[in-house]
Order: C-alpha cells, then sequence, then structure tokens
C-alpha cells in the first residue's frame, strides 16, 4: 500500500454520509488502479472507527493505531466486497472483529475483565438507529457464515467471536491443545473469506 497518500488527520469531523453509489463508485475506482481515491472512504469513516476503538481500548493511542490496520486491512480485502453490502457494515465488521482481537492480545483480555464487563452495544459512541442496525448487520453476517461451518471450525468460531473465549480457555473445553485451537481458528476464518470475502 506503498505510495497511498490517506490524509488520515484523527480529529476530522465525518463529512455528510454520500450514496452508497458514490461510495461504490470510488471502490471501482481503487479497485482500478486509482489508489488516491482510497482517500475518500477514509475520511467518511475513519472519525466513526476511531470512536469505535477508542471506546473499547480506552487507550487513544493504541485507538490510533488500530484504526490504521483497520483501513490497512479494509484496502487489502477491498477486492472482496460486494456490492449488494453497505461498505459502512462491511467496515464496521473488520474494525469491530481487529478491536476484539486487540483486546485478547498481550494479555489485555485480563486487564479488561477485571473492569466493567463488555458488552457489544458499547462499540458505538452513540445509540442511533443507525448504529445499532449497522451491529445487528454485522452480528447476522457473522451467524450466517458460522452456520455454514462445520465442526470443529463452527464450535472455535462460536466460542472466539461470541463467547469471547481465549484460545486457552477453548482448549481446556475442548479437550484439544492451544497449538490445535490456533490452526483450527486460522482454518475456519479461512473458510469464512472463501465463503463470504471480508477480512475476519
Amino acid at each position: 500500500m506503498q505510495g497511498l497518500a490517506l490524509g488520515w488527520r484523527l480529529n476530522n469531523v465525518d463529512g455528510k454520509e454520500g450514496s452508497r453509489l458514490e461510495e461504490a463508485a470510488w471502490i471501482r475506482s481503487v479497485l482500478a488502479g486509482h489508489r488516491e481515491d482510497y482517500r475518500h472512504l477514509v475520511s467518511r469513516y475513519q472519525g466513526k472507527v476511531y470512536q469505535l476503538c477508542l471506546k473499547i481500548t480506552k487507550e487513544p493511542e493504541a485507538a490510533k493505531d488500530l484504526v490504521q490496520e483497520i483501513f490497512l486491512k479494509a484496502y487489502k480485502a477491498l477486492p472482496s466486497f460486494r456490492e449488494e453490502a453497505a461498505f459502512s457494515t462491511w467496515l464496521y465488521q473488520i474494525a469491530y472483529r481487529s478491536c476484539l482481537d486487540w483486546k485478547r492480545s498481550s494479555g489485555r483480555e485480563l486487564q479488561h475483565r477485571s473492569q466493567r464487563p463488555y458488552e457489544e452495544s458499547d462499540w458505538v459512541t452513540r445509540k442511533t438507529p443507525e448504529h445499532i442496525l449497522l451491529l445487528q448487520e454485522a452480528r447476522d453476517d457473522l451467524k450466517r457464515m458460522l452456520e455454514k461451518l462445520k465442526d470443529p471450525y463452527r464450535t472455535v468460531i462460536q466460542m472466539y467471536y461470541f463467547q469471547s473465549c481465549t484460545y486457552q480457555e477453548i482448549a481446556k473445553q475442548t479437550g484439544v491443545s492451544v497449538k490445535t485451537v490456533e490452526s483450527q481458528l486460522y482454518r475456519a476464518k479461512r473458510l469464512m473469506r472463501k465463503e463470504g470475502g471480508g477480512e475476519w
């Protein structure tokens, strides 16, 4: 993604919501080789993605790092985006999962578990109808992908995303090694990307 002028400024206020047709045109332009047009998508959603990350991490610097990581993931996964879906929903799915992965890394999960239990509704800054709908769409999409998986992949995804289990907890409950859990989760995510696209 070298040379891509994203022009990220996290303190900017999000612009007015544009139409899905406008976003689809930007996406097609990026995929056609005009990488600089990706900045329009970044400018539109960077503020909301940052607020999501900040709400979950409670750490401004970590949230900023996650924003860049999320937009990089979205850029790399853009060829798998399906235009019948809203780009915002697709992007928030990537952001939500990236934040969950951050919480599980480097022992942060234990730190957060000592505080108030995290609720999935916390990922929105304000409980507007739009945000509630986006969250529901993200959950429904994950559930649809889950139904297409067979065990043990279905079980490991369900425990990881819906029950917020660590690798160690999954291993203990399923009677396999942590290494096996990591392998199963990796394979499950690959199957989900192949089936439905997106970044898992």
